[in-house]
């Protein structure tokens, strides 16, 4: 695979979207951080230059879709437009288009699956190991930079005021991936980004976690922005819950190995 090539095809097929909406720009920059995030966590994994290659071309490829879903839609909400990942597999099967980013077919399986499941819940049964390892690594870079972007302020923060729901809140301090479709506020919306830790599966990436305070830094932010001393009482709680898990995990990799 040569992604340099491969990036050289997807800024073409992005070009015309950016003229659309600035958004769509954006979607750009968090693809380019993905691919050097699906790297990171490949080599950390000893993977071959060729493993390593396909892992990039994952990120490279993981919001294909949102691209066709920002034009279509003017959204990039999935449950109020369309799923982004089956739109990308969509895009990348029709007409063979996969192939003008590699050329070798064998990988196809691979790529589309991870593609097809970055964004869901929780993966399915009947994957390969392969498939279910790639589809790991892109999950987890994926969320990685989503947590960068709520650090840095792109994507919108605004509670209203309200505490979380009280299953959203269980769910979290449980330890449990929050699902989409159990929010019911803006608070408990907040709250799904803060599960992302439950779902973070390589040490690399409980290190970066780590090292960048990314999950405690978006606490800050939320509790800097609200008035709501019950919400803040959660969020301090699920400060705890998130770091000892953090903690529990890395030790648990270090005893392991």
């Amino acid at each position: 695979m040569n992604i340099d090539k491969a990036i050289e095809e997807f800024m073409i097929y992005t070009k015309p979207y950016i003229a659309i909406s600035d958004k769509c720009a954006l979607k750009i920059d968090h693809t380019l951080r993905v691919v050097k995030l699906c790297e990171e966590i490949a080599k950390s994994l000893n993977f071959s230059d060729e493993e390593v290659n396909v892992a990039k071309m994952i990120g490279l490829l993981h919001d294909i879709g949102r691209f066709e879903q920002w034009k279509k839609y003017q959204t990039f909400n999935d449950l109020a437009s369309a799923d982004h990942a089956h739109l990308g597999v969509e895009i990348l099967t029709a007409n063979n288009y996969i192939r003008n980013y590699y050329t070798d077919s064998k990988y196809d399986n691979i790529v589309l699956s991870a593609i097809a499941f970055h964004n869901k819940y929780k993966l399915p049964n009947g994957l390969s190991e392969k498939e279910k390892l790639f589809s790991k690594i892109i999950r987890d870079a994926d969320k990685l930079d989503i947590l960068y972007l709520y650090t840095i302020g792109h994507i919108n923060i605004n509670t209203e005021e309200q505490k979380m729901t009280d299953k959203i809140y269980s769910d979290l301090i449980s330890g449990k991936e929050i699902r989409r479709e159990d929010k019911r506020n803006k608070a408990d919306n907040l709250s799904i980004s803060l599960g992302f830790i439950f779902d973070i599966n390589f040490k690399k990436s409980l290190e970066i976690l780590k090292d960048e305070n990314y999950l405690n830094k978006e606490i800050d932010i939320y509790i800097n922005k609200t008035n709501n001393k019950e919400f803040i009482s959660q969020l301090e709680e699920i400060r705890k819950t998130i770091n000892n898990d953090i903690e529990k995990r890395l030790t648990y990799v270090r005893e392991k190995v």
